[in-house]
């Protein structure tokens, strides 16, 4: 099980400085999409390079373009770009072509998508090829579901496909997820907005590693 930080609404600044603290506790950096939206493209070779051992994932959440931003994002330095499940079939699967050319993997988010809809849409997505599926909870959409229902129907539907799973998680929601054996918990403002995010980042190491 990996953890991933997500950067998502904060300054560049504050964002390599929570970065610096907890880079030798997670396995993934993400750039969140407000973050790269914000800034230059740069941005995702300097955390690369002040992070050499952790995977920086660019999230683009393409939909359209599926080769053509996925090699922006790579060539740039990340590692792992994400594509909407909500798009084209043809646009995952270019976004999975340039990654394969280049040894970097592709998540694709499953935000949007219906619980009625999960299994279908895993296995298919699975099918493709991606590395990655993640049960992304909106947390800006009042009463958006819990992950724990999502992820186990996703769990109980794919079988090669590591999933992820991201939305709100905090300390307390990490033990009721854990249980589901998610490849990939991917955690935003509960350790970057932290006082503390090293000793946030340390107990979320604990429970995740105490659950395998």
């Amino acid at each position: 099980m990996e953890l991933q930080l997500a950067l998502d609404v904060i300054t560049d600044k504050r964002g390599m400085e929570v970065a610096a603290a907890v880079g030798d506790l997670i396995d993934v950096l993400e750039l969140g999409t407000p973050f790269v939206f914000t800034y230059p493209l740069s941005a995702i070779g300097e955390f690369k390079r002040a992070l050499p051992g952790v995977r920086i994932l660019a999230d683009y959440k393409i939909m359209d373009g599926g080769a053509v931003i996925s090699k922006i994002a790579f060539d740039a330095g990340a590692d792992i770009a994400t594509v909407s499940a909500r798009t084209w079939d043809g646009t995952i699967e270019e976004a999975i072509g340039e990654a394969r050319s280049r040894s970097a993997q592709v998540l694709v988010d499953m935000m949007g998508v219906p619980d009625d809809e999960m299994a279908r849409r895993g296995r298919e997505i699975e099918a493709l090829g991606a590395d990655y599926i993640c049960v992304h909870r909106a947390v800006s959409v009042k009463g958006a579901a819990s992950p724990e229902g999502p992820l186990r129907i996703l769990r109980d539907a794919v079988g090669r496909v590591k999933i992820a799973v991201a939305g709100g998680i905090t300390l307390e929601a990490l033990a009721k997820i854990v249980p589901h054996r998610p490849d990939l918990v991917i955690v935003g403002s509960a350790i970057a907005n932290s006082a503390d995010p090293r000793a946030v980042a340390l107990a979320m190491r604990g429970v995740m590693e105490g659950a395998q």
